[in-house]
């Protein structure tokens, strides 16, 4: 038996629409502003494009990838209330993410459940998500996309596709967004920084950003008492 998957067309892009991302937008809308949300919604669509584009994404689960996608900043303001004080901004929207999907998912088996969780921990992490399940490799690379535009590394994302979502979804000053939301990071929770990408924006941007603290190298080279 053949079942049909709903779908809809974004920016000339087909993208599912099923009931469950449906209510990840809402719950994403609800939760964040809308800078952010159009930046979660444009890594979905850029994500879907590259999966037309690859065999290697032919047979993944677009909705595991869909919700991975749309929930993965759920806690990159410090002052969301999914932002612990002492987690790094991805593993809190992963843990978000695994309870929305429990409350409103009691269908998705633990295989599901750990690839959106391994897709969202991981999307700042692209050395390592390359190498796990395609649905967690396509999730960090729309999101990649999102930043690169159309020198995303071949030619994945062109220019007319890359004008076309953004024409349907705005930037709205993206930029400097993220760079607010890093600095947040930076200031009000400085020790989960220390060995990401945010150390280079507290690092730059951050009158007294504490990154010596967190130096690996003396961390690891001081002598051990034993």
């Amino acid at each position: 038996m053949t079942f049909s998957v709903q779908t809809r067309t974004v920016a000339g892009v087909t993208l599912i629409d099923s009931t469950l991302v449906r209510t990840a937008l809402e719950f994403a809308r609800a939760h964040l502003d809308a800078m952010s949300f159009n930046h979660i919604h444009r890594s979905w669509i850029f994500g879907a494009i590259i999966a037309s584009k690859l065999p290697a994404f032919a047979k993944i689960d677009m909705e595991v990838h869909a919700v991975s996608a749309i929930l993965h900043d759920l806690a990159w303001d410090y002052t969301s209330v999914f932002s612990s004080q002492d987690k790094r901004f991805e593993v809190d929207g992963a843990h978000a993410a695994r309870d929305f999907l429990q409350h409103e998912a009691p269908h998705y088996d633990h295989r599901r459940l750990q690839l959106v969780w391994d897709s969202i921990a991981l999307h700042t992490t692209p050395s390592i998500a390359q190498h796990k399940e395609p649905e967690v490799a396509l999730c960090c690379m729309g999101i990649m996309a999102e930043f690169f535009g159309p020198a995303f590394p071949g030619g994945l994302i062109t220019k007319d596709e890359y004008n076309a979502v953004i024409q349907e979804l705005p930037s709205l000053d993206f930029k400097e967004g993220v760079k607010k939301f890093m600095c947040g990071l930076c200031i009000h929770k400085p020790e989960t920084t220390y060995d990401t990408f945010m150390r280079d924006f507290g690092e730059r941007f951050v009158e007294g950003y504490p990154a010596s603290a967190g130096n690996t190298v003396d961390l690891l080279m001081n002598p051990i008492d034993h």
